[in-house]
């Protein structure tokens, strides 16, 4: 009986210091690495979907085809895992897209949690979705759970008066959780004040897995997009002050320095 209880805590022990199986805080990253050498906190869903690296201190993803996180999550993801009832992050991306259906963005997902049509996994998450020529070549946000977006539960389809045109889309996204209520909000352009988003409640069972996705949501050949993170941590102001640091979508090149 004592051999059993040794071996059961050795390899409980072993588990808990395998770095990247289970952080229970979410780790802030600069992605200053190299190549593909990320955080040990970090794991990654179908890399080899959507090649990506670590470039002078970015995480820069070429989005692979029939990737997306609607009905289901096909897409390359990044994530931490947590239990954190209590959590504030955010990411400041540039999306570099033209002719096809993309999603970017960050979401918290729950494999264990039943959704609304009772299938296994849910999430919350907010997202840019890039919109072919059928509707006319533009991106709108998004904040939505599995295959829903109810505004009456506080999810959007479409952000109010934001519609960038595809090309090179700069923007910061921001979701905070407090127990089941999760709360969004972006800055156009990557500057400026944080403009709400939504509020929603969401009863995600933990452990949750955060972070951030890329993917195109059509087959082979339709259009392409690059995306290009800046961090992800925790965010570093109140939801409403200015960020005094603010980003151009011109200057991205030289906002490492800043």
């Amino acid at each position: 009986m004592k051999q059993i209880t040794c071996i059961t805590t050795i390899l409980f022990l072993s588990v808990c210091l395998i770095p990247g199986v289970f952080a229970q805080t979410l780790m802030s990253d600069e992605f200053t690495g190299t190549g593909q050498d990320l955080q040990s906190f970090w794991q990654v869903k179908d890399s080899d979907k959507s090649p990506w690296e670590l470039k002078d201190g970015l995480l820069v993803a070429e989005a692979g085809f029939d990737q997306n996180l609607w009905g289901d999550d096909t897409t390359t993801r990044f994530y931490q895992v947590t239990d954190q009832d209590q959590f504030d992050i955010e990411t400041s991306m540039v999306v570099d897209y033209a002719d096809a259906c993309t999603v970017a963005g960050i979401v918290v997902y729950s494999a264990t949690t039943k959704d609304h049509q009772n299938r296994d996994g849910q999430w919350v998450t907010l997202k840019l979705w890039g919109r072919g020529a059928a509707q006319n070549n533009n991106a709108v946000l998004q904040y939505q759970r599995r295959q829903n977006d109810d505004s009456a539960l506080g999810y959007v389809g479409t952000q109010p008066d934001y519609m960038p045109d595809q090309g090179v889309i700069p923007v910061e996204l921001r979701v905070k959780r407090d127990g089941d209520e999760y709360e969004s909000w972006f800055k156009p352009n990557a500057e400026g004040d944080w403009v709400s988003v939504g509020k929603a409640t969401n009863e995600l069972e933990e452990p949750l897995e955060v972070g951030i996705y890329v993917g195109i949501c059509e087959g082979q050949g339709a259009g392409k997009m690059t995306v290009t993170f800046d961090y992800f941590r925790e965010a570093s102001s109140p939801a409403t002050p200015v960020d005094p640091r603010g980003r151009l979508a011109v200057t991205w090149g030289d906002l490492k320095g800043q």
